[in-house]
């Protein structure tokens, strides 16, 4: 799905532009990827483990482009990637179509300014016009901010996977399943 660019103001008074990847933001996209795996235990890799191509993430991101259930959201500020989001449909059967998975990701330096809301705002419409019905998401039960964020957007607890995430040092983290229906 294609999002239509749109500028707003964040809590600081910076302007923020939304707009949809494309293959052309492929080797930022990556690098931002990276960065942001490398800077919390909340999401499902380390830096390391990004390891797609430039190619790969820009036949990826064209994918998303073309598909008419699935979107990619980046967050530009002064010309910078600072945040991302995407809704991935389940499986294309009849008995799941109503169903889609999203997530969110905020380069630490831009935490605090209103990023997630604005990013959520913009995947709760997208998932509206592509007709589903109900979104989900996972959450490392330690991530007070993004539970703080779902919640604020109507999401519920439905249930909590233990031992979700085991880290290289011996550790796990369980996860909340939260949804919202649309």
């Amino acid at each position: 799905m294609l999002y239509k660019e749109k500028t707003i103001m964040l809590k600081n008074g910076q302007l923020c532009t939304l707009r949809s990847a494309d293959s052309g933001d492929a080797q930022e996209m990556l690098d931002f990827i990276r960065r942001v795996s490398g800077e919390t235990a909340f999401l499902t890799r380390y830096e390391d483990e990004v390891t797609m191509t430039a190619n790969v993430e820009a036949e990826f991101l064209t994918s998303r482009l073309l598909s008419t259930r699935e979107i990619m959201i980046s967050a530009y500020i002064d010309g910078k990637l600072a945040a991302n989001a995407g809704i991935d449909s389940l499986p294309p059967r009849d008995r799941l179509k109503h169903r889609a998975e999203m997530g969110i990701s905020v380069l630490r330096e831009f935490w605090g300014l209103g990023l997630g809301s604005v990013l959520m705002e913009a995947i709760i419409e997208s998932a509206k016009a592509a007709e589903y019905e109900q979104l989900e998401l996972e959450v490392v039960t330690e991530n007070e901010r993004g539970l703080t964020l779902y919640r604020k957007f109507g999401f519920e607890l439905y249930g909590t996977r233990e031992n979700t995430f085991k880290y290289r040092d011996g550790k796990s983290s369980a996860c909340h399943l939260m949804l919202k229906k649309l």
